[in-house]
């Protein structure tokens, strides 16, 4: 067999693989905000915080060799368009969030939904500063 071909096959493999850990870390990350919903435990949240921020990170690495495997750059996903489309969604987020905060029972649910939605409001202004450096970087 051809060393090219070889060494084709073993990049597919290789990116299948890194493929399904990638699918794994997600759902792992999805296990983890399930369950942190219903501990009481600081010690327990803060291990699961580390978790959840591990995988984060691996899930940052996996796919960035991915990325290179695949040919695309690191930015790609940083165009003007991507951002506008992130900030859009922060939008719909934090309108949603703010409307639920209005919609909910107790003191407490409402506060802590209307805390997320300043979150948002601040993703959002992230996203703007990010868009205007994409644009200055041209």
């Amino acid at each position: 067999m051809d060393s090219r071909l070889k060494h084709l096959e073993r990049k597919q493999k290789l990116y299948s693989l890194l493929r399904d850990q990638h699918d794994a870390e997600i759902k792992e990350l999805m296990h983890y905000m399930s369950v942190l919903t219903t501990v009481e435990n600081n010690l327990v949240r803060s291990y699961l915080h580390t978790l959840l921020s591990d995988g984060l990170r691996h899930i940052e690495y996996i796919s960035k060799i991915m990325a290179g495997i695949e040919g695309a750059t690191g930015s790609a996903s940083l165009t003007e368009k991507g951002i506008q489309e992130s900030i859009k969604d922060e939008k719909d987020s934090r309108d949603t969030l703010l409307q639920c905060a209005e919609m909910a029972d107790d003191p407490e649910t409402s506060a802590l939904l209307k805390s997320i939605s300043v979150d948002e409001e601040h993703h959002m202004r992230i996203l703007q500063h990010l868009s205007e450096l994409v644009e200055s970087s041209k």
